[in-house]
Parts: structure tokens; sequence; C-alpha cells
């Protein structure tokens, strides 16, 4: 009995995944038209001193009219030498700014805190939210900008590479690809669940109808906050392309300890998620669940036939971003970001249920 639920949450999750498949991978044309409106670049940085010139570097090196953006970096009070180094390049580059955020009040704590006070200061038609570890390919603005080409579009979301060789980053590498590519699909399926700050771009007219982060319940992932705020809006549509020229990249975590403490903030988030996309994960916690339990209390050879429908379309999901992004290589890495897969959905859901603190850039958040 116990093998044949476990079948049948087997065919569930595919069916599921298999879905999702199809829209990451119509997620790989969206229509669009060249469009040159003003942009703002509103960058939170907190003792990035390792890796905040990078990211300027890449940000001067953008190929967008440089009368039509502005960069506002704020110095969400670093202890290191971040704001040091971003003035080296507020004197150079007169497009570049920079302000120190004020402290927390209100609903604004921690990086909503620090980019609601960069978007007080922006003058863009749109925004484009980065992090100050991740490096912007050229033509960035321009090839993300194209996607607001009507103006009931509210909100664009873009996916990011993480850099890296090890095997370390190259699972997280090709977990972050699966997520974006789960969250790409939802939107192109017309169920938008959630999208990353990494590379996020927002309406100014559609931030400031919602409120802005000063509306916005606070959440430890402020950056699924105010994604679903515009999609739920009922004003404006989100965007998620799976698109070549729109990806920037990022660093891995370089430790267990980081890593378990980012993915539980943004399981954390996800508690605020609809119903119907934390299903998704439901029935993956079931799956994973059911496959360690049936060897255990009743072994049948559905057993096998689970195991392998599941590791199927695990794989097959992965396909539409790696061969759009030219990612193969990831492949190698692929087991052993199965076996990572397997055990957080499991070990996650019940610490965060359990409540306890967030720990993120030295702060602590409750949730």
């Amino acid at each position: 009995m116990l093998a044949l639920v476990l079948l049948g949450f087997s065919l569930l999750y595919a069916l599921v995944i298999l879905t999702l498949a199809i829209g990451a991978w119509r997620a790989r044309s969206v229509p669009s038209a060249p469009c040159r409106p003003s942009v703002s670049i509103v960058i939170a940085a907190r003792n990035e001193e390792e890796n905040i010139g990078a990211c300027l570097e890449s940000i001067v090196a953008l190929t967008y009219p440089s009368d039509l953006l502005e960069v506002i970096i704020v110095d969400d009070r670093s202890t290191d030498a971040t704001a040091r180094i971003v003035q080296q390049y507020v004197s150079r580059h007169p497009h570049i700014n920079m302000i120190r955020s004020a402290p927390p009040s209100g609903r604004l704590h921690g990086k909503a805190n620090a980019i609601a006070q960069g978007v007080d200061q922006a003058t863009g038609e749109i925004l484009m939210l980065t992090d100050a570890d991740c490096v912007l390919p050229r033509g960035w603005v321009e090839e993300t900008v194209k996607y607001f080409d009507n103006e009931k579009i509210g909100l664009v979301a873009g996916f990011t590479y993480l850099k890296g060789s090890d095997p370390f980053a190259c699972f997280q590498a090709l977990d972050w690809l699966a997520l974006f590519s789960t969250a790409a699909a939802a939107v192109r399926l017309g169920t938008p669940a959630t999208a990353v700050g990494t590379n996020l771009s927002v309406r100014k007219a559609a931030y400031d109808a919602i409120g802005g982060y000063r509306e916005i319940p606070f959440s430890v992932t402020e950056d699924y906050a105010l994604f679903h705020a515009v999609a739920s809006s009922g004003r404006y549509a989100v965007r998620f392309p799976m698109d070549p020229g729109t990806i920037n990249e990022s660093l891995p975590c370089t430790s267990w300890r980081q890593l378990y403490r980012q993915k539980k903030r943004w399981f954390a988030g996800g508690k605020g998620m609809l119903l119907r996309h934390q299903l998704v994960f439901l029935a993956a916690y079931a799956v994973n669940a059911l496959l360690i339990l049936v060897p255990i209390l009743s072994w049948s050879p559905l057993w096998l036939t689970a195991l392998a429908l599941k590791l199927g379309v695990d794989l097959v999901f992965t396909f539409p971003s790696l061969g759009t992004f030219g990612k193969w290589h990831l492949l190698r890495c692929w087991p052993l970001y199965e076996l990572y897969y397997f055990l957080y959905i499991l070990v996650y859901p019940p610490i965060v249920l359990l409540g306890s603190t967030v720990v993120w850039k030295d702060r602590s958040f409750g949730h």
C-alpha cells in the first residue's frame, strides 16, 4: 500500500515537473520590442569590499546611453571599505551616486530599508535591482528594458548564474538554474510565483502604485515580497524571460553554513506563497519522504519505478535552461545536485515551520 502511495505521488510530481518544463521552454521566447526608457540601477551593498569593485566595473562597461542611466549604490551601513571603494567610482563617473542608508523604521528593515531609500533618490522610469556581488553583461539594461514594451508590464525578472568550477559551486549553479526555471515557467503558465533580487526590474509607476517597501509587509525575502505585490496588484503584468541577453552572474556560497542560512531564509520567505505554489513543494516533500520510508517499512519493486521517474523528470527539467544558456557542462554535477536537492527538500520545511531566527548579512530576523 505504501509503495502505491509513493507511485501515486511520483506520478503527480512528474506531471507537475513536466508541466513546468513546458513552461520553462516557452519562457525561452517572449515577445518584446526595443525601447529606451530612463533607468535607475539601485544596489544595496553591505560589507561588500571583496565584490563591489567587480560589480562597478561591469556597470561602467554597460552599453546603455549614459544620459538615460543613473546608478545609486546604497551603503547599507557597512563596517568595511565598501563605501571608500564606491566613492572612487563616484568621483570618476557622474552617473554613479552613493548614499548611506538611515536606520530601519516601520516596515523598513534589512535590505528592503536600503533599497527603499535608494528608490527615493531614483529618477528613472525603470528601476533595475541587483546585488553588489553580481557582474552584469554589457547589454543587460537594453536587453531587459525591451520587455517593458507596454505600460501594463510592471515587473521583469531575469536569471542569475553562479560562477565557479569546483563541485560545491557547480551544484549550486545547477540548483539556481532549476529554481529560476521554475519561477520563469510559473510566470509563462500564468501563475506568477516568485523572483530573486539579484536580477529584478520594476516600473517606477508600479512600485509607487503598491506603496513600495514602506507599504509591503516586511519579509526576510524582500524580493519575493515586491514581486508578489506587483503581480497580485491586478494592475500590472510580470515577465520572466529565459533570455541569454539578460542573465547576470553572481557568486556561490563558500561554506555549508552560508548555504544553510541562504536556503533557510528562502524557505522562510516562501511561507507567504500562495497555496498552489506551496503544493509543488509539498509534492516534492512527499515523494522524497516516501522514497526513504518505503525501503524501510515495506519494500516493493515499485520503489525503483518511482525513483527512476523522479530522477528522469528532474533531469529533463534542467534541459531548457542548460540549452538556452549553454551550460551543459553543469550536468557533470547533476548526481551531486540531485542528492543535495533531495536532502534540503526534506530538511528545511520542518526547520522553518518550527520557527527560528534567520541570519543574513550579520543581521537577525524573526519569521
